[in-house]
């Protein structure tokens, strides 16, 4: 017989004998009993202390405990649930008492326990339980639980914001999502799914500025609504507008005209959204026209949209520089996105030539506010450049009514000459 297959022999005894002691009262030298008062769960002084040393002290030391012994913070199932980990070393456990099993692997310092929740919550993530499941994370200081809570929460947010579980999350879970930076949801949608909340949480249906602020309070102001244009603040006026004071009203207003920059009581910053490559819109601007043209280290593109959208990357057309074939590789070139003469992101990358061209895509996708101009400029550590492909179009209709307009290039002073042929988004209306 191998070593291992007396291994496997030794286990499945040891669990057949488990299974025959678990929660037998006969072969049991300790009880358990609740505050309902309806049930005494036997268990084994022995196997409990050899998990657990605050379970050996309570048993064996100087203050030992005698008789039945009373569990007020847990009721008798999941206690239950607790129990089996001592007599089969594994976590079957259940949402509904989840919790109350976390609580009391961390009450009886039993370690292995909690591995083995957070194991099974980490594999019943959906946008069904993200909320449950973060909320557990965040008492009990989860950080990997919380990420991939975030990855769920990020990637499918409206279904997220539609489950019930969402409507009753404790207060700490709702502002953990407001503090994301990563959201597939406009910001106006997140504010209503605030205001939902604020509705199951008040059981009023008509909400006053008092009520928000009771159950919001400073999370309201977590809400970007600088990052909202004119038109989406103003839906929301039509049936929130006694919510927010004259100063709030009048700082979202001038943010959302451009004539205040910093303002004091919102934020204006826009989250990132989950990029989705199934829904990819690809706006090309090449047109069948051959073109030359030189330039030096520097190429600026702007654009902008008659709708929201998310840009993801940008593609480069060929470049030349002392031969006929494409440069393969150009190292450190620095690139950036810049709205309001604020970078929106900035980063050093290398251009690797493909048959599509040189795919750039951004750290992060970012958001593309309409009808508002977004600049991307590209520069390359040195040397003169040459682009030979097409001339490209200054006007891009795409599919779902989307059309993307390009100003003049500020190097080149022609909007059908740029280095950029070629922009990845996905729509977010």
């Amino acid at each position: 017989m191998s070593i291992n297959q007396h291994h496997a022999d030794e286990t499945e005894v040891l669990s057949e004998d488990a299974r025959n002691i678990c929660l037998n009262a006969e072969k049991a030298d300790v009880h358990f009993i609740f505050k309902s008062g309806d049930e005494r769960v036997p268990a084994h002084k022995s196997l409990l202390s050899r998990g657990s040393d605050v379970f050996q002290t309570m048993f064996d030391g100087p203050l030992k405990e005698e008789g039945d012994i009373e569990i007020v913070d847990a009721t008798a199932e999941a206690f239950k649930e607790f129990l089996r980990f001592f007599y089969f070393n594994k976590v079957d456990v259940s949402m509904e008492h989840v919790s109350s099993v976390m609580c009391l692997g961390r009450k009886y310092n039993v370690a292995d326990c909690q591995r083995l929740c957070v194991n099974s919550l980490e594999a019943s993530i959906t946008e069904l339980t993200a909320t449950v499941v973060l909320g557990l994370a965040i008492i009990y200081d989860e950080k990997q639980l919380q990420k991939s809570c975030e990855l769920i929460i990020a990637s499918r947010t409206d279904d997220v914001f539609k489950s019930e579980n969402f409507l009753v999350c404790d207060r700490r879970v709702l502002e953990h999502i407001l503090k994301m930076d990563r959201l597939a949801c406009t910001e106006a949608e997140l504010f209503e799914a605030c205001m939902s909340w604020v509705r199951a949480t008040s059981n009023e249906d008509h909400l006053t500025r008092d009520i928000v602020q009771t159950h919001l309070g400073r999370l309201f102001y977590e809400i970007r609504f600088g990052a909202m244009n004119l038109e989406e603040f103003s839906k929301l006026l039509r049936v929130y507008g006694e919510l927010f004071s004259v100063n709030e009203y009048s700082e979202i207003i001038r943010v959302a005209l451009g004539q205040e920059k910093n303002p004091k009581i919102f934020q204006m910053e826009q989250r990132s959204y989950d990029w989705k490559h199934a829904k990819l819109i690809v706006c090309n601007r090449e047109i069948l026209s051959n073109s030359v043209f030189f330039y030096q280290t520097v190429s600026v593109t702007q654009f902008s949209s008659n709708t929201r959208l998310l840009l993801r990357y940008f593609v480069v057309d060929s470049i030349f520089k002392h031969s006929v074939d494409p440069v393969q590789t150009i190292e450190y070139v620095e690139a950036s996105v810049i709205a309001d003469s604020k970078d929106l992101t900035r980063f050093t990358c290398t251009l690797k030539y493909s048959n599509e061209g040189y795919i750039v895509h951004f750290p992060y996708p970012i958001s593309i506010r309409s009808k508002k101009f977004y600049e991307i400029r590209i520069k390359f550590p040195t040397g003169e450049f040459r682009k030979s492909n097409f001339f490209l179009s200054s006007t891009v209709e795409m599919e779902n009514n989307v059309v993307v307009v390009f100003r003049v290039d500020k190097v080149m002073h022609d909007n059908k000459k740029s280095i950029i042929k070629s922009l990845g988004f996905n729509l977010l209306n």
